[in-house]
């Protein structure tokens, strides 16, 4: 007589290496997630910061407010965001 195999115990291994293998798979991403969002708050920081310079160089007075003005604006609501963001991905996988 042949044996069967035990199906089951395949099919849970399986499973498991399944499992595993996402668990991977998402905490790559978002550590990439991360890496990007990092990198993208430094270039808006830098656009901003030329933005003001930019306009304090007109030696126009509502130029220099407005670009500071705007760029307060954007720092602030990207701030929380950027927050929301990198809190979701610190905190992996809703289950």
């Amino acid at each position: 007589m042949s044996t069967t195999p035990d199906i089951t115990a395949e099919v849970e291994a399986a499973t498991q290496r399944v499992r595993e293998l996402s668990e991977q798979v998402a905490q790559q991403a978002r550590k990439n997630g991360l890496a990007w969002l990092e990198g993208y708050e430094r270039v808006l920081k830098n656009l901003l910061d030329l933005e003001e310079q930019a306009a304090k160089g007109t030696g126009a007075e509502w130029a220099s407010t407005l670009a500071t003005t705007h760029a307060n604006f954007v720092r602030e609501t990207s701030e929380v965001v950027f927050g929301a963001m990198r809190d979701q991905l610190k905190s992996g996988p809703r289950t």
